[in-house]
């Protein structure tokens, strides 16, 4: 299969954004640490991907959604991390993919639920390391890597057509930060770890709605899950004691549980 033909496929697009994203990184961070966190994920998620489905089903295939979920880890976790560390996460992502299925179909979303456990079993991995410096400011610079950013929409939106998901999370997130936190809408809507989250994450197409309104009541229930989280009391001593990575990933993860039947 050629280059033009792989470019029509939403995963492959995804997969070139994210390398725009790692080499965004280059100009804050060294090679080494770009280059090291980058290509242990990449290699451990395809390998295990590669090899779970030999087992299942005796079949090679192109690994492109192990590909997207290493370039994830990479831009996420702990870019410091030892090498068992990111091995783990692979591996209870791809693990639960291949194998925490129901009616043959996989539950959660590969990469939320690596690092969430492996938060648990590593204590405080997930750092959003590679794209929460993409500030939006008044410079040539970070106005060029946020725009980069901003490019999975058209995959999210445009191409896998979850924009009902998107939308809804974005806007219902922003408006519960502003009544609730006081938080101006428009620092919800910039902030670089949230955007990732909105147009990488959450959309995922075989753990998120096919269907509109479904989706919007999945971008919703996230959103809201994830906001009210943090008035409960003992919100912030979950997080403190590494039980819980951070106020979205967990959420994802009960949202896919959730709306598993009404996809």
């Amino acid at each position: 299969m050629g280059f033009h033909q792989q470019l029509r496929f939403p995963k492959f697009q995804l997969t070139l954004i994210l390398l725009l994203l790692v080499f965004s990184t280059l100009l804050n961070f060294s090679v080494f640490t770009v280059t090291r966190i980058i290509i242990l994920s990449v290699l451990y998620t395809i390998g295990l991907d590669l090899l779970f489905n030999y087992f299942r089903k005796q079949t090679v295939y192109t690994p492109y959604a192990a590909l997207v979920t290493g370039l994830i880890f990479g831009l996420t976790i702990h870019p410091y991390l030892p090498w068992y560390g990111i091995f783990l996460i692979s591996l209870i992502a791809m693990g639960t993919k291949h194998f925490l299925r129901f009616s043959n179909r996989h539950i959660f979303n590969p990469a939320a639920i690596g690092l969430v456990f492996g938060n648990i079993f590593l204590l405080s991995t997930v750092s959003w390391w590679g794209v929460s410096f993409q500030v939006l400011q008044l410079s040539w610079y970070n106005f060029f890597v946020f725009f980069i950013l901003l490019l999975p929409l058209y995959v999210s939106c445009i191409r896998m057509k979850r924009c009902g998901s998107v939308c809804a999370f974005l806007f219902v997130y922003a408006a519960l930060r502003f009544f609730l936190h006081t938080v101006s809408p428009i620092t919800s809507l910039v902030d670089p770890t949230v955007l990732f989250f909105a147009l990488v994450m959450l959309p995922e197409p075989m753990t998120s709605p096919v269907k509109k309104f479904r989706q919007i009541l999945y971008g919703a229930f996230v959103a809201i899950a994830s906001v009210v989280y943090f008035y409960l009391p003992f919100s912030r001593n979950l997080i403190d004691a590494h039980l819980l990575p951070d106020g979205l990933l967990p959420f994802l993860l009960l949202g896919n549980l959730v709306f598993f039947k009404f996809r």
